[in-house]
């Protein structure tokens, strides 16, 4: 069966720095972007956050929520003696003064350095890497972080990307100490659904025809069929997830997100392969249909999921801005 599937892809943003003729550490890439690395002993289990180093104590925190896929926060290639640090995620902390830091949370599994081109996927990821346990890891950093590394805590910012987006609207509603919540280019309906979606818009634009849409379709929910009679299998399916993954994820985003109070900043991109821009407008329709006014609608014209948008000059990201058009709502939105 074909199906007209996109894969929800991460934002990556890679910064090399080289060293020579010394051995890769997780303390050099560190040190290259200026992060630490922090531990928290949750009974059997140990999470690892990553933060930026501040000067002094800052008021207010950011949190960056990655997307899908098994993808570190730090590796490294080595040739002719010189090794080059990458990260996996933008420069916003770039642009935040220091009464800000910043944090990313790896997922499950995925913590410490590795090498490119040889990423190898622990069985811990499939194990844990579904909603319950990505909330958990992110929940108790966020009260790690205050705790440790904040003074007069103000602004506690979370702002996840696709499949972080959803995790951020769950999580949310768990943590109280969230003062703004960004929702990038996430689900706002069931992925199923969504996945279905895909097939009738490529149908309705002629690259399917309408049979074998339909057909498309009935797999796919012949598919949501096998992840609900087994949701806690952690066996890996041909897309690289597990049922657990998939079944943590049935309740959709957007009942998570009417049921908050505080700011949210949603932003879409109206070329998103890989979420639907047709389900995005549901959400400022449910938050007028339930009289609730802590939602900002945001639409990026003519982006992709990451917001970057192609023109006869060639690409165009519009991240960057688009980060500091969020980091200026927060200000002004209580």
């Amino acid at each position: 069966m074909k199906l007209f599937l996109a894969t929800l892809l991460i934002f990556i943003t890679c910064s090399c720095f080289a060293q020579k003729d010394t051995p890769p550490s997780i303390d050099m890439a560190l040190n290259q972007y200026d992060f630490s690395q922090q531990w928290i002993i949750d009974g059997n289990d140990t999470i690892t956050y990553y933060i930026k180093n501040a000067n002094g104590k800052p008021q207010h925190l950011v949190v960056f929520i990655q997307g899908t896929d098994a993808n570190p926060i730090f590796s490294y290639v080595t040739k002719e003696g010189e090794t080059k640090y990458y990260r996996w995620f933008s420069d916003d902390y770039r642009h935040l003064d220091d009464s800000y830091t910043y944090a990313i949370i790896p997922k499950p599994g995925m913590a410490g350095l590795y090498k490119e081109g040889e990423i190898n996927i622990p069985k811990s990821y499939y194990e844990k890497n579904y909603l319950d346990y990505r909330v958990k890891q992110i929940d108790l950093s966020i009260n790690h972080i205050i705790q440790h590394h904040l003074i007069s805590p103000q602004h506690i910012i979370v702002y996840g990307h696709s499949e972080g987006a959803a995790i951020g609207a769950a999580l949310a509603g768990i943590n109280k100490n969230v003062t703004h919540l960004g929702f990038w280019s996430g689900n706002v309906l069931n992925n199923f659904y969504e996945f279905s979606l895909f097939n009738r818009i490529e149908s309705l634009k002629g690259g399917l025809s309408d049979e074998t849409a339909h057909q498309n379709i009935m797999g796919i929910l012949e598919w949501y069929k096998a992840v609900v009679k087994h949701p806690n299998s952690t066996e890996k399916d041909h897309f690289g997830f597990t049922n657990k993954r998939w079944s943590t994820y049935e309740k959709a985003p957007i009942d998570y997100l009417t049921q908050l109070d505080i700011p949210i900043y949603g932003l879409f991109g109206t070329e998103d392969e890989s979420t639907p821009i047709e389900t995005a407008y549901l959400l400022p329709v449910k938050f007028i249909e339930m009289r609730k006014d802590n939602l900002t609608f945001e639409v990026c014209m003519n982006c992709d999921h990451s917001y970057r948008e192609q023109t006869e000059q060639g690409e165009v990201s519009h991240w960057t801005s688009q980060f500091k058009k969020f980091m200026k709502w927060t200000l002004n939105t209580k």
